[in-house]
């Protein structure tokens, strides 16, 4: 269950704190490329943001893992006083304040998890597809997208080397949300949610990791057949 205590100390609002990490690190990320080539490249900007918000998400997605004990409790105690009312909750989730000083602690996140529950309560049941697939991204898909990420700059490695990787990771992104997306709606998930809700909180946010997988599986294919980084020059 959620405490009631109000944080001490300087906070930030939920929403501020993700708005800030994902500007913050996709600016850092393309002055990184720019300084050291030169040039401004819509793909290593396009992936960069991408990457960036996967890695936040990957953080949740451990903090699924490690919390959900908690999330599990959170959703019990929201689940009949929001019903009909998710959006509601959603709004209060991004405003909650948040201790700057803790903005890494796992516990600070389950909200995220609780909140998302509404819409599909897989995420607060170990046993469900949704709550698997996202742990399992949440501790595979971090390392290999900061590499992929910082990759794209400093060529750490061959081309070729690099787009394997990217063809991993991407791939694994864009299979593991069609399945989502399906069992979504095959298990009646959507059902009891309006079409506005199910746009802004399943459709639009899940949908990225369909669109953006698929640019990063298409340029990892490239950097294979030539074997060179000039997709991002």
């Amino acid at each position: 269950m959620e405490s009631t205590t109000q944080p001490r100390g300087l906070t930030v609002p939920t929403g501020a704190v993700i708005g800030t990490v994902v500007l913050a690190g996709t600016l850092f990320h393309t002055w990184l490329h720019q300084h050291v080539h030169g040039v401004y490249n819509g793909t290593q900007i396009g992936l960069a943001f991408f990457l960036v918000i996967n890695v936040l998400i990957a953080w949740w997605e451990i903090a699924l893992f490690v919390c959900q004990d908690q999330i599990h409790a959170e959703y019990e105690a929201i689940k009949e006083p929001y019903r009909g009312r998710a959006l509601v909750r959603i709004g209060e989730t991004f405003a909650r304040p948040i201790p700057l000083f803790r903005v890494l602690s796992f516990r600070q996140w389950t909200t995220i998890w609780s909140s998302y529950s509404l819409f599909d309560p897989g995420y607060s049941d170990r046993r469900s597809f949704g709550y698997n697939i996202d742990v399992g991204n949440g501790f595979t898909t971090l390392v290999p997208a900061v590499l992929f990420a910082f990759g794209m700059t400093f060529e750490l490695m061959p081309a070729r080397v690099l787009g394997i990787i990217g063809i991993i990771i991407f791939w694994q992104m864009f299979y593991g949300t069609a399945v989502y997306f399906f069992q979504f709606f095959n298990n009646g998930r959507h059902k009891g949610h309006s079409l506005e809700e199910l746009l802004l909180f399943v459709g639009i946010s899940n949908a990225m990791w369909l669109v953006f997988p698929i640019w990063g599986l298409c340029t990892s294919i490239q950097m294979i057949l030539e074997g060179s980084y000039a997709v991002f020059l």
